[in-house]
């Protein structure tokens, strides 16, 4: 009896090895003899069990509850619970004990198991050498080795486009609108890669084809095919995370819809930069040619400056000139004096009386004087009421411009639409702050009147856009739900033939889907997107309504 325990132990951990790691070929081909071992283990086990169940001694066919000590594959229990375990957790192996503890468990249960998990190697070996037989799967192996994930991919470009546009730097704009570019280029080719796998998870194609969809997704991950559920179909293990092929599938189709939205992201910022560096073009260029006016009439002034500086120094020599000949006179009034000079003592005694006079006008300067610097002196000290009076007047200014150009960057925000709700969020907060400024300038300030003309328009854009805003998320969300609900529905009726109540629950889902997509707009970011997917959610239904109409 130990002995048969000992060996029904060593199921869990062959359970846990038997699985294929998709790498290189010589990888895959020691996983291929690896997994010969495995099953070698598992015959042995398996005739343990059967000589067991023909002996006397277990006769009755019925083994009490047997402690399974260590790990066990969550595959294991093929369909049961835990798999749905290891789906939900992510943990990749899940140690569990075999069944219930509780509960008695039979040997022709566990040697069941056993010819499961033969089977299961059977299968693995089989993928093994198909995939060592194509060429096309080698080689996208070999091509997939040198790239990384699509996930990782998409969170690239969501990372570089993640720039607050600086639209008044053009040096900093024009490097943005090339960081802008090199993304596009990532998403074109990116779009067509992530499609076709997406397309190939809806579709049920050849094992072959769903490996290369694996190799694209996963990238230079490599990848590890644990197990195959008949609901989850296959569950799979990368960077200690597993999954089932239906998860891998929605996080596809989520990946699709945040490169459509990184495509529109970038076309409207790409947009928004050349307008931007175009505007500064433009104003780079009215200021040189400003600076060259400016210059040619400072030119201009000096020149009549000189040409005035030299008619004033010809002026004084011809000044200087008539001087000279007038300078003759003294010598003749001097022959004079003699004959005159007995009259000086005539006047002589009214000199001081002139020169009086001639003093007074000195003292009424020096007293005005004083009195000016002492008026100077008695302003200094008063508070300066008009410069602080000033300085309000002057924010009000500022704020009044701020407004005007947080409104100019909204409009060229939300120039040539539709637009991804990322835009109509950066233009409506403009609005908002726009109005908030022209709204803190008072009756009081000598621009209130210019203040009250802009905020009547102010407001009703920023009213306008408040309510794009909002139909455009409720586009967002109706798509998102239509396209949840299609998916939905898709897995649904994967491998027919269902029962009537099933198809009528996927022709449900797919009615609900067409009228979410009819709800959305004309003019928004998702429309191009929602008639696409309506034309083909419309053919869907018409095949499920076929097929419930055919029984």
């Amino acid at each position: 009896m130990a002995n048969l325990e000992d060996i029904i132990q060593q199921i869990p951990e062959v359970a846990n090895n038997l699985k294929l790691t998709i790498d290189n070929s010589s990888q895959i081909r020691r996983q291929i003899s690896k997994i010969d071992s495995l099953q070698d283990k598992l015959i042995e086990v398996d005739m343990v069990l059967e000589e067991a169940i023909n002996s006397e001694r277990f006769n009755k066919g019925v083994l009490g509850a047997i402690p399974f000590v260590g790990t066990i594959a969550s595959f294991f229990i093929p369909g049961g619970f835990l798999v749905d375990a290891l789906v939900g957790f992510g943990s990749g192996i899940l140690a569990e004990k075999l069944g219930d503890p509780d509960k008695e468990t039979t040997l022709i249960d566990i040697m069941e198991t056993v010819e499961v998990l033969v089977e299961w190697g059977n299968t693995l070996k089989d993928l093994g050498e198909q995939i060592l037989s194509d060429s096309e799967v080698l080689r996208e192996l070999e091509q997939g080795r040198k790239s990384l994930g699509l996930a990782k991919q998409v969170k690239q470009v969501d990372e570089t486009l993640k720039i607050h546009l600086e639209f008044t730097d053009y040096q900093e704009l024009k490097q943005q609108n090339q960081q802008i570019k090199s993304a596009q280029e990532s998403l074109k080719k990116l779009q067509p890669k992530l499609d076709q796998v997406f397309q190939n998870f809806q579709e049920d194609v050849e094992i072959m084809e769903r490996i290369k969809a694996y190799i694209r997704y996963f990238g230079k991950s490599i990848f590890v095919i644990e197990w195959i559920d008949d609901e989850l179909g296959l569950i799979l293990s990368c960077n200690n995370q597993t999954k089932s092929h239906q998860e891998i599938g929605y996080e596809c189709e989520s990946l699709t819809n945040q490169v459509d939205k990184l495509v529109t992201k970038a076309n409207t910022l790409r947009g928004q930069a050349e307008q931007a560096i175009k505007q500064l073009e433009i104003e780079h260029h009215r200021q040189q040619e400003q600076q060259k006016a400016h210059l040619q009439r400072r030119i201009k002034e000096e020149q009549e400056r000189k040409s005035q500086k030299q008619l004033e120094k010809s002026a004084q020599i011809s000044s200087n000139q008539k001087q000279i000949g007038i300078n003759w006179i003294p010598i003749f009034s001097i022959l004079t004096i003699g004959c005159l000079g007995f009259l000086g003592w005539k006047i002589g005694f009214k000199l001081p009386q002139v020169q009086q006079a001639s003093e007074m006008p000195n003292s009424s300067v020096a007293v005005t004087s004083s009195k000016i610097i002492s008026e100077q002196q008695t302003s200094a000290l008063a508070p300066n009421k008009a410069e602080s009076k000033t300085n309000t007047e002057q924010q009000h200014i500022i704020d009044f411009e701020t407004a005007q150009k947080l409104a100019m960057e909204a409009a060229v925000l939300v120039q040539n639409p539709p637009h991804p709700i990322e835009v109509w969020e950066q233009a409506t907060a403009k609005w908002q702050e726009s109005v908030k400024l022209l709204e803190s300038i008072p009756e009081s300030s000598p621009i209130f009147s210019q203040a009250q003309a802009k905020l009547s328009s102010y407001q009703t854009n920023y009213t306008a856009l408040k309510n794009r805003l909002t139909q455009e998320k409720k586009a967002v969300i109706n798509l998102e739900n239509a396209k949840k609900l299609a998916w939905e529905a898709a897995v649904i009726v994967q491998n027919p033939p269902h029962p009537i109540e099933t198809w009528q629950k996927a022709e449900s889902k797919l009615k609900q889907a067409i009228s979410l997509l009819e709800l959305i707009p004309k003019g928004t970011s998702v429309e191009a997107k929602a008639q696409e997917k309506l034309g083909a959610y419309q053919t869907n239904l018409s095949a499920i309504t076929n097929q419930i109409q055919s029984r």
